[in-house]
């Protein structure tokens, strides 16, 4: 994962941490894990937060801050594709 300065505010992703992240701080960032604390890099994937409201996969709908995210990378011949599913909380204990 690359090094870079946080440019805004956040929380940690790892497992276990969830501690604040500060502006100006130099983090791990990856789109799939999200920003960590340069010592939890290399930790167990912890839940991405959901900060935008949407429906799971089960049909539930999601309100904002609940549930979770995946990365859902997909690609068909040259093209790339990124999507975030998002999780209910019944759906994202089950994996």
């Amino acid at each position: 994962m690359p090094t870079i300065v946080a440019v805004k505010a956040g929380t940690c992703t790892a497992a276990g941490c969830g501690g604040r992240i500060l502006k100006g701080e130099y983090v791990e960032y990856s789109a799939a894990t999200g920003t960590r604390h340069l010592e939890c890099a290399g930790a167990e994937q912890g839940r991405r937060p959901n900060l935008k409201a949407g429906q799971c996969r089960c049909g539930a709908s999601v309100a904002l801050r609940e549930g979770s995210l995946q990365l859902k990378e997909t690609s068909r011949g040259r093209r790339f594709r990124k999507q975030w599913l998002v999780l209910c909380s019944r759906c994202c204990g089950a994996q």
